[in-house]
């Protein structure tokens, strides 16, 4: 049999699927994240418009999370372009963990069995007993928004000034930072 059959060639050869889920998603992740170090922009606008992007991509805006932090920026003075990037991280491979954890943690500040209302979101939809759910998920969902916002905020400045110092090391040719 020869070494390189017809099955084998779909195969890649050094374990690296570029069209896996988590590879993609892996891969969007490190592109988004090149283009906010990128932006020529002080570091405190740039991390303001990020976490404004994920506060509206964390929050329930229906879809509206990029438009609402464009508006969002423009009042704030953020930079627009990272408000859009940071809104997208909350996509459909991340959103039922968001969506979990939201009502894990409303769950456990109102004393409620996360368990069940879980189940219930599973087997009757998100809709049934929505009024319940949907207090314990908003609770949750607000403390992650928080949370997420300010994690966000901090490690984005810090990349970017970072990013910038190493740029400034190389091109001025030291090779230690």
């Amino acid at each position: 049999m020869p070494l390189n059959s017809s099955n084998d060639s779909d195969k890649p050869r050094n374990g690296n699927n570029k069209k896996h889920p988590f590879i993609k998603f892996k891969r969007r992740a490190r592109y988004y994240y090149l283009k906010i170090l990128r932006i020529d922009d002080p570091p405190e606008r740039i991390a303001r418009g990020a976490a404004i992007g994920v506060l509206m991509g964390v929050l329930p805006t229906f879809g509206l999370g990029a438009l609402m932090a464009i508006g969002v920026a423009f009042v704030l003075r953020a930079n627009k372009a990272a408000a859009v990037l940071g809104s997208f991280i909350v996509n459909p491979l991340t959103a039922p963990f968001f969506w979990t954890l939201s009502i894990v943690i409303g769950s456990l500040i109102l004393g409620e069995d996360y368990s069940s209302i879980l189940a219930k979101v599973k087997d009757e939809g998100f809709f049934a007993g929505a009024e319940w759910t949907y207090i314990v998920y908003m609770v949750g969902n607000i403390i992650l928004s928080i949370i997420f916002t300010l994690a966000s905020y901090y490690l984005v400045k810090w990349a970017v000034i970072r990013h910038r110092a190493k740029k400034e090391l190389k091109r001025s040719g030291q090779t230690e930072y």
